[in-house]
């Protein structure tokens, strides 16, 4: 390997075969960043679920790269050491992270430390364990295994959970504020770092993450989807993909389709997705008389959902800001990647204005802004995109021209390149 060639090291967190948006994100930017001339290496977290060991270790294998599984879910300081020493071994011109959590690397290692925050990040810092005493013992996988679901889901007294919460977010913004720079995926997510002390001038905001090519739909495809899920022809498809959690606001959109069915002759939605609301979403649904209106389609892998996309008249997504453990902890869609698939796909969106939702739709552009957990304001803008056809076709073109140029998985990782470099340059290291 020639002695220029920039070496790069990758802590992300969350990688396959687990499936979601950071993990799809992590996949494409260390594929990319392979094919840049770098030697690349990542860090990720151990697999402790036996059933998911040999599809990691098969992954890990074909993906081309070098894969460490060492880091716990609960031991940050032991991470860190690990961390520390792989950077001696390896010696990285820089480090990219796939949360804040890892700033401190800087200026413990004297390495560059560039990173990207989802936002969820501040908002509900996942450290685990965030102490230094008793880190190494809680790192082990015996530990963690034993231990995970109760410190995430188990009952603790009040003061319990408060030191474990006030000590993540005390170590979440010093390690936000060591960073090189960080990469926000919307403007609401550079806000919440703002908030914490980030100096502006490190934030960059970086939105979207989808492959525009896989999602384009070829002639016939809606035909071609219809037939293959079993839908009518003709007959007017909202769709909406999500996890069934609260603040995905389902049952804000369930109303506004009870609002709309009425006078939409033969409407249908398929809802895509699975988590812990499906049941009551679906009780809610049987409530409001939408038994033979409304398909829980479940979860999809990622490689099948874009015939969703392709059968749909509509995209709608009603996310409104959740509050949990007395206000204390929130939950709110930081970006909202699935508008930027629905774009890819030629498809109309209507999306509630929370979060981080309006970097990726702007409104009367790519999509229509409605206010969040207002059913009526949902059901009248989906109403007037199913009415109004001319309309829904120039906001899909924009959506379209709008997800090839700024959201594809090409400029995204171009963006990453160019932060990458500026650390690479700025930190007198060897740039490329």
């Amino acid at each position: 390997m020639p002695a220029t060639t920039p070496r790069l090291l990758l802590i992300l967190t969350e990688w396959p075969p687990a499936v979601g948006g950071m993990q799809t994100h992590a996949r494409h930017l260390a594929a990319h960043f392979a094919r840049q001339a770098c030697a690349v290496e990542v860090l990720s977290h151990r697999v402790t679920d036996p059933a998911l060991a040999a599809a990691a270790q098969a992954f890990d294998a074909g993906c081309g790269l070098p894969v460490r599984r060492v880091l716990s879910r609960l031991g940050f300081w032991h991470n860190l050491a690990l961390i520390r020493q792989r950077i001696r071994a390896f010696q990285p011109d820089a480090v990219y992270a796939s949360t804040v959590f890892y700033g401190l690397l800087q200026p413990l290692a004297g390495v560059p430390v560039v990173c990207r925050s989802v936002g969820n990040d501040v908002l509900r810092p996942w450290l685990g364990y965030p102490y230094p005493w008793g880190s190494r013992l809680l790192g082990a996988p015996a530990a963690q295994r034993a231990l995970s679901w109760w410190l995430e889901h188990g009952r603790h007294p009040p003061w319990v959970d408060r030191l474990f919460r006030e000590g993540r977010e005390r170590l979440m913004r010093r390690a936000a504020a060591a960073h090189h720079g960080i990469l926000a995926n919307s403007h609401y997510t550079a806000g919440l770092l703002r908030d914490i002390g980030v100096d502006e001038g490190r934030i960059e905001v970086v939105a979207g993450g989808v492959d525009s090519a896989a999602f384009a739909a070829a002639p016939g495809a809606r035909a071609a989807a219809r037939a293959q899920l079993g839908l009518p022809a003709v007959a007017p498809v909202l769709l909406t993909v999500c996890r069934l959690v609260e603040k995905k606001g389902v049952e804000v959109l369930l109303d506004a389709v009870a609002r709309l069915a009425p006078a939409v002759p033969g409407l249908r939605l398929l809802v895509v997705g699975d988590g812990g609301r499906r049941r009551a979403y679906e009780a809610c649904a049987a409530r409001l008389g939408l038994g033979a209106v409304v398909r829980f389609e479940g979860r999809v892998p990622h490689e099948h959902i874009a015939r969703y996309y392709w059968a749909a008249d509509v995209f709608a997504l009603a996310s409104y800001e959740s509050r949990h453990a007395g206000g204390a902890v929130r939950d709110v869609e930081t970006m909202g990647r699935v508008i930027c698939e629905a774009n890819a796909a030629g498809l109309p969106v209507v999306a509630t204005a929370s979060g981080g939702t309006p970097s990726v739709l702007r409104d009367g552009h790519n999509g229509l802004l409605v206010p969040p957990a207002d059913a009526a304001a949902l059901a009248a803008a989906i109403g007037t995109l199913l009415q109004a056809p001319a309309r829904a076709q120039a906001l899909a073109r924009h959506g379209l021209l709008r997800a090839r140029h700024e959201f594809d998985w090409s400029a995204v990782m171009a963006r990453h390149e160019e932060a990458v470099d500026r650390s690479l340059g700025r930190a007198g290291r060897r740039p490329r």
